[in-house]
């Protein structure tokens, strides 16, 4: 759908998109992964070379970044501050956030045992994004049980893998549109676009879904992705607990597949 397209459904009845609001929080999202691979930073050489000090032939200490906030992603979304603060406290407590593989909601697809669950403000240049100030990282502290899968086990041994991905629910979100002929899409344009680190992307759009709170199920290792603000970095602590730290959060991916983002998005307003 473009821009104007949204305008005037804007203009006419904002019926279609509250429906498309509310068949987002229906969906199960999958959100960009993050690709570290050829960020050189300190935060992220971490995740290729993490200390092995602490490692046991069946236990690893590893924490891995499942997504940053203020980045427009594939799905049109900026997660803003705080997206996932009430999930932490709701669900990390009670030890229902997982460390999966590839996203499968299976018993046999458990990677690790988190052992904290938390936001962290990092730099935008340690992520390799040319911007000033700080955004932050949805973190996971994370035992990797051998027991649990062998060739995952082994995979994060060998520092291959370098990529996650959130899978998460919708609970709130607000259209952001570029016109002030929208009073209160405007007023969510302006209070959010210059904190988004690609900014540019959003400015060519024109809208962005801004993502105010969401539920989180699982961080997962993925094979492919197309967010490269996500690393696995070194844990802190060898055993399980249900400790969850919470700090100052802004959270969001990379945008990098606009035909996807126009079809998720035509997809939604026509169902």
């Amino acid at each position: 759908m473009t821009l104007k397209e949204i305008k005037e459904s804007l203009r006419t009845d904002k019926k279609a998109v509250k429906e498309c609001m509310e068949f987002k929080k229906t969906t199960f999202k999958t959100a960009d992964a993050v690709n570290t691979s050829e960020i050189k930073t300190e935060i992220v050489s971490k995740a290729l070379h993490t200390s092995k000090e602490h490692d046991t032939d069946t236990v690893l200490k590893r924490t891995i970044i499942g997504n940053t906030y203020n980045w427009m992603d594939s799905h049109g979304d900026v997660h803003l501050d705080n997206t996932f603060k009430n999930s932490i406290k709701q669900r990390g407590a009670a030890g229902k956030i997982w460390h999966l593989h590839d996203h499968e909601q299976k018993m046999t697809s458990k990677v690790g045992v988190p052992t904290k669950v938390y936001e962290q403000q990092v730099n935008w240049t340690d992520l390799g994004v040319d911007k000033k100030g700080t955004t932050t990282a949805l973190m996971m502290d994370t035992n990797i049980m051998k027991a649990y899968n062998g060739l995952m086990f082994q995979e994060y041994k060998d520092g291959n893998v370098d990529q996650h991905s959130v899978g998460m629910y919708y609970v709130q979100i607000d259209l952001a549109v570029n016109d002030s002929e929208f009073k209160e899409e405007f007023a969510t344009w302006e209070s959010n676009i210059n904190k988004i680190g690609n900014k540019d992307l959003a400015e060519t759009e024109g809208y962005f879904w801004a993502v105010k709170e969401a539920k989180l199920i699982e961080i997962s290792a993925v094979l492919e992705g197309s967010n490269e603000l996500t690393p696995t970095v070194e844990a802190k602590d060898n055993q399980p607990s249900n400790d969850i730290d919470i700090e100052p959060s802004i959270d969001t991916q990379k945008a990098l597949n606009e035909k996807a983002k126009k079809e998720v998005f035509l997809k939604l307003i026509t169902h």
